[in-house]
């Protein structure tokens, strides 16, 4: 891949990290009095050994900023990749990649029951996790492709079938992997249970295996069928472990709440109906015509849009506003954000959990001096808020082709922010862990 590809927003991001993980890390060995003593570790380390070994470990504005710009800097340079190799980039292959982002969240949650063995705790931790994920990620999508990549004819129902048959053995090849590599180890500490939950939930896995890549509504290419597939089917096999934990938990627990599934799920979804409802005729409209919600033609830019004055852009403008409010697009980030801002609101004011992150503990702080108790109801208040400006911006922006792949992973970045947290919150309030 040359470099001469990227544009120069995207170079910048690329030397940036390239830039911290040199200083970071060869600073780490050579100068490690002054990077490793006095940055590294007490900012980015001890908080993830502190996190595996005793529980919560508060973020700090050092380590918080640090993740941000980095976090930022990759949505801008795995764009810049993706784009460059043509990947698939639609208002739905959010979709294929939603499982990924559930996944990191129950994943951390049994990493809060005490489940994973010394040494391999950490890699559950976040950032690492999601590092740790996107391997497992990249190595599904590499094997999808090299597997389908002269199957790609969906028209002919012969080829669709080799295809989707192709997936399905990849995606259980997969699981088999992720179950040796990633639970196999630990079971052996937790020798006294029955493990009853394990062999339904590979029943239930290999269903997901077999059926996922053949979803019909969804015209998606093998890449993200093969995605969407082993991402859910390392979800069920999670959520086994899950129910093994309501029959036999292994680690001491709180209690074990199921009302705040209704309302940090719940209440979201409601939402999201309505939101759905009112764009997705718009939506149907645009497509009809050939235009992707957000989305300008090839034959304009986004200045040129801009400055252009006529009866049709109005109506494709009002158009693509109620349009992008039904995207999947929009939906992910607004159910994440809702999420969030539940979970976290009644895993506070309603139950054991501090806030770790900078921002949402000066929030709460704020709350409670507002209202005396634990203040999570502004943080709420705030998400809610921000998820109204959100859809505001999306609604309104209008990107080039070339921008869709930013788009797609500033939602995902959204997400892990987002929903990511939202859903750990949520099973840390079931589980009681």
């Amino acid at each position: 891949m040359k470099f001469s590809k990227f544009n120069n927003f995207e170079l910048s991001a690329i030397f940036f990290i390239f830039l911290s993980i040199i200083v970071l890390g060869l600073g780490s060995l050579l100068f490690p009095e002054i990077i490793w003593d006095d940055f590294v570790n007490p900012n980015i380390w001890a908080p993830i050994v502190g996190d595996a070994t005793l529980g919560d470990s508060p973020y700090n504005t050092q380590n918080t900023i640090l993740f941000a710009v980095l976090l930022f800097s990759f949505v801008i340079a795995i764009s810049g990749v993706f784009r460059i190799n043509n990947l698939p980039c639609r208002h739905d292959t959010i979709v294929a990649l939603i499982p990924w982002v559930i996944l990191a969240a129950a994943i951390r949650v049994l990493e809060d029951s005490e489940f994973f063995i010394d040494g391999t705790d950490k890699l559950f931790i976040s950032p690492i996790i999601h590092f740790h994920l996107a391997i497992w990620l990249i190595a599904a999508g590499t094997i999808g492709y090299l597997v389908t990549k002269n199957l790609q004819d969906s028209n002919n129902n012969e080829i669709f079938n080799q295809m989707l048959n192709r997936i399905r053995f990849s995606t259980a090849f997969m699981f088999l992997l992720f179950y040796l590599i990633i639970f196999e180890p630990s079971l052996e500490q937790h020798g006294n249970l029955s493990w009853f939950s394990i062999p339904i939930t590979v029943l239930l896995s290999m269903s997901v295996v077999w059926l996922f890549p053949a979803i019909p509504s969804l015209e998606w290419t093998p890449l993200e069928r093969m995605l969407f597939s082993t991402g859910s089917a390392f979800c069920m096999l999670t959520f086994g472990f899950w129910l093994q934990f309501f029959i036999e938990p292994w680690a001491s627990y709180s209690s074990q709440e199921f009302w705040p599934v209704i309302v940090s799920i719940g209440v979201p979804i409601v939402i999201l109906v309505g939101l759905y409802k009112y764009g997705i005729a718009a939506q149907i409209e645009l497509e009809n015509r050939g235009i992707e919600p957000g989305v300008l033609t090839s034959e304009w830019t986004a200045a040129e849009w801009e400055k252009h004055k006529s009866p049709e852009k109005d109506e494709i403008e009002s158009l693509m506003s109620k349009a992008m409010i039904a995207s999947p697009l929009t939906l992910a980030f607004t159910f994440g954000q809702l999420c969030d801002g539940l979970a976290t609101w009644i895993g506070v004011d309603f139950g054991p959990y501090k806030e770790k992150h900078v921002l949402g503990t000066k929030i709460m702080e704020f709350g409670s001096e507002i209202i005396e108790g634990e203040g999570a109801w502004l943080f709420l208040i705030v998400k809610i808020i921000l998820t109204c400006l959100l859809i505001f911006v999306f609604s309104k922006t209008r990107i080039e082709s070339q921008q869709k792949h930013l788009r797609l992973l500033i939602v995902l970045a959204l997400l892990a922010v987002g929903m990511a947290p939202g859903l750990r919150n949520l099973g840390r309030n079931v589980l009681g862990v």
